[in-house]
């Protein structure tokens, strides 16, 4: 089962970034829980924020191909949730 990665972009404030970044995700066909975008609190600068249900491999590959991208200032896989917790009655 795959899990879920979340993945924190900084960005220039600029619409072909944010076009770029969204296209990888678009391009690799990965299934998005949660997608965000906010001011980082820098002038110029976004933070999107994202959720992808993928393996390991897959999550570092979207990382990886969104740091190539001009204008992305940092790429950080904040956290992975293992999608086969157990739930107790």
């Amino acid at each position: 089962m795959p899990a879920s990665h979340t993945v924190a972009v900084l960005l220039d404030d600029a619409l072909l970034t944010l076009n770029r970044a969204v296209g990888v995700l678009r391009r690799r066909n990965v299934p998005i829980e949660c997608l965000a975008l906010k001011p980082s609190g820098t002038a110029g600068v976004s933070e999107l924020t994202f959720v992808l249900k993928a393996d390991a491999a897959t999550a570092g590959r979207v990382v990886q191909q969104i740091h190539k991208i001009i204008g992305v200032r940092d790429v950080v896989l904040v956290a992975t949730e293992d999608s086969t917790t157990e739930v107790q009655p």
